[in-house]
């Protein structure tokens, strides 16, 4: 990933969080950036590239809107911003818009469902990052061959195969759980009509090489779908900094591509996004 986010996403949350900042004190442009990368400072113990450092240029941007609406207001001397009285009637009037109960994975699962209701019931479906087998379980239910993989990396992770394992016992289907990452799967290439995944791609150390892996495993035309956090406003409000060691969407439809895919779609569902792609066809070669 990029080593400063930027586009539409990121912005979204500035025009809210630059506010927020201001609230407290005025502060210049360099430390309404540091201010951000601070407080994301946890994501790290993720990635070590998991803080939020907004470009300088989205960084402009945002407080040229911000100014022009009347939301905020140079405080001279020393470059430093401040908000207005509008300012802060608006970031608590967005706080009061954003304050949901969501059932947002839920409802994503449910849509990620529906996009797979004409697929062969026979398909073979890999699910990455399976945990507990939220989404595994719940494609087996619908008749499907799963297999669903977890590294086990962090602590919250580590007895989540067993846990699986024992619900699958219960419940039935052709599901199977393996402690795995995906980068030393040892499936051959080409073997999965289906990949997906739900709330673990955020969680992933190479994003890259996760998609990379995906890509190789699926057959030609066969379909990534994937359920993660909404990068943005929303994503933030529902859940923090966290939200932010997820793709954006503009950042996944550049990932994708450079990687092999196509007819990226992209369903916001809540404080979620889903997102769907499908690995390209082999080109013929017979002349």
């Amino acid at each position: 990933m990029r080593r400063t986010r930027s586009g539409p996403s990121i912005r979204e949350f500035l025009r809210y969080y630059v506010l927020v900042l201001l609230a407290e004190q005025s502060r210049t442009k360099r430390q309404l950036v540091q201010g951000i990368k601070q407080r994301s400072a946890d994501n790290r113990s993720y990635r070590s590239s998991g803080a939020l450092w907004v470009g300088s240029g989205e960084m402009d941007k945002v407080l040229s809107e911000l100014l022009e609406t009347g939301f905020i207001q140079p405080a001279n001397p020393d470059n430093k911003w401040q908000i207005t009285w509008h300012g802060r009637r608006v970031r608590r009037q967005i706080e009061r818009d954003h304050q949901l109960e969501s059932d947002g994975k839920e409802r994503a699962a449910e849509k990620l469902l529906s996009l797979l209701a004409d697929a062969p019931p026979n398909s073979y479906i890999l699910d990455v990052g399976t945990g507990g087998g939220f989404l595994a379980l719940k494609l087996a239910q619908k008749g499907f061959r799963v297999l669903g993989i977890d590294s086990g990396s962090f602590d919250y992770s580590k007895d989540s195969i067993q846990q699986a394992q024992q619900q699958a016992y219960s419940e039935g289907g052709n599901v199977e759980f393996r402690q795995a990452d995906i980068g030393q799967l040892a499936e051959p290439d080409d073997t999965f009509d289906y990949v997906v995944s739900s709330q673990a791609m955020h969680c992933m150390q190479d994003q890259v090489a996760c998609l990379q892996a995906t890509h190789r495993l699926l057959k030609p035309g066969g379909r990534f779908l994937c359920i993660d956090f909404l990068v943005g406003l929303k994503g933030f409000l529902g859940h923090g900094w966290h939200c932010f060691l997820a793709i954006s969407r503009e950042e996944w439809v550049e990932l994708l591509l450079e990687n092999g895919f196509c007819n990226v779609c992209m369903y916001e569902v809540d404080d979620y996004l889903l997102v769907e792609a499908q690995k390209r066809l082999k080109a013929n070669t017979q002349g």
